[in-house]
């Protein structure tokens, strides 16, 4: 076990990785769980799948990383079995996480029935085994997890985490997540101390890296809505360098023009500078219909609750007050929507005609709207817009 003075986390994460690559060597759900999570290669050689249990081969289907299936009728055998035989407990009662990947295979399978019979059939012996001091916390929070999921608290960081990584289940509000992720680095200082089991560690390792790459996107604190509206207005920066060539950098090359044509150019634009940042974000939502008409968001960011509307003005044709009007005329059709009232808006214009003498009237009108928080408005590089 690594010195409990040992400080440095990553010194700590690669320790962990090296032990738990060490003791699933030989395992078939170990190595296959490692698979599942990117931790390591599987070797399907160094075991027979079909050898295995019932309960080992619907465990280890669940994650979904080898090519070897169960059918549905394994599966319902597997749960008609029951927890102990002659008082002896089956594997899967204390194999927390072979039963979490067993929830998983259910999942994929969508049958009601397949669902009502692992409800009874985990009923039969995770109740008993979560209010034992037979589970640590965090096989309590699996436990939770599988038993209720929507409703489950966790007791844990590290379980909420690896559910939101997992795509399991999102945690949207970004504060929770920043608080979350404050708790799980104590979290993983203290596995020095208890000899956990392998697929645990190997689940925390995971997080740890998901973690250390959120760290890494975003500030400690997190983004604010002050500070997507100040990157937006940066880009012109970067669009400085925007490929726009009248020949080619290199011999007999094609000269290569980067159009920007459309409101959804613009969109994907937006879309791609940002996914980095919030890995949440979300575009082209259809919101509940209002009347006759199905309004639709262009862009969503989740962490902090705003919706970017974007504009693109192609030509004078459209007047300044003509994009005025059409903003004004979206933002109640946003706020119709429940879970969209209370988001903040910012609008987005991208110039193409730089009209800069505009601008600064156009955001003032904007702003002035009920219900906009933001406005943002960006000139086409100046390149675009020579004459041929």
């Amino acid at each position: 076990m690594v010195s409990i003075d040992r400080e440095n986390t990553f010194q700590l994460r690669e320790y962990l990785h090296r032990k738990v690559l060490d003791n699933a060597s030989g395992d078939a759900f170990k190595s296959c769980f490692l698979s599942f999570l990117g931790l390591a290669q599987v070797q399907p050689a160094s075991f027979d799948f079909a050898t295995l249990s019932l309960y080992q081969k619907c465990a280890i289907a669940g994650l979904h990383v080898l090519d070897e299936h169960v059918s549905a009728h394994d599966l319902s055998r597997l749960l008609g079995q029951a927890a102990t035989i002659d008082s002896t407990p089956r594997p899967w009662v204390s194999d927390i996480f072979g039963v979490m990947a067993v929830k998983w295979l259910i999942e994929k399978w969508d049958d009601e029935n397949l669902r009502s019979q692992y409800k009874m059939w985990s009923g039969g012996f995770l109740p008993l085994q979560a209010n034992s001091d037979r589970f640590n916390c965090y096989e309590k929070d699996i436990a939770a997890y599988i038993t209720d999921s929507e409703e489950a608290v966790f007791l844990s960081a590290g379980l909420p985490l690896f559910l939101h990584y997992r795509d399991i289940q999102r945690i949207v509000d970004h504060q929770k997540r920043q608080f979350l992720i404050s708790k799980f680095m104590g979290e993983f200082k203290g596995l020095a101390l208890v000899d956990y089991s392998t697929a645990l560690l190997s689940l925390m390792i995971y997080v740890f890296d998901r973690v250390n790459n959120d760290i890494a996107l975003v500030p400690p604190n997190g983004w604010t809505f002050d500070d997507l509206v100040g990157f937006l207005e940066h880009i012109p920066v970067g669009l400085k360098r925007w490929t726009w060539e009248e020949s080619g950098r290199t011999k007999n090359a094609t000269p290569i023009k980067w159009l920007i044509e459309n409101e959804y150019h613009v969109q994907n634009l937006l879309y791609m500078l940002l996914a980095p940042i919030f890995e949440d974000i979300a575009d082209e939502i259809y919101l509940q219909p209002v009347g006759q008409k199905t309004p639709r968001v262009d862009i969503y960011i989740p962490p902090i609750h705003t919706i970017i509307e974007v504009k693109y003005r192609k030509d004078t044709k459209k007047s300044f007050p003509v994009l005025i009007g059409e903003v004004a005329e979206d933002i109640p059709l946003y706020r119709s929507d429940p879970t969209y009232r209370d988001a903040r808006i910012v609008s987005f214009l991208w110039d193409h005609t730089c009209s800069t003498q505009e601008h600064t009237k156009f955001k003032e009108g904007v702003l002035k709207l009920q219900g906009m928080n933001g406005c943002v408005v960006v000139n086409s590089p100046s390149m675009m817009n020579r004459k041929p």
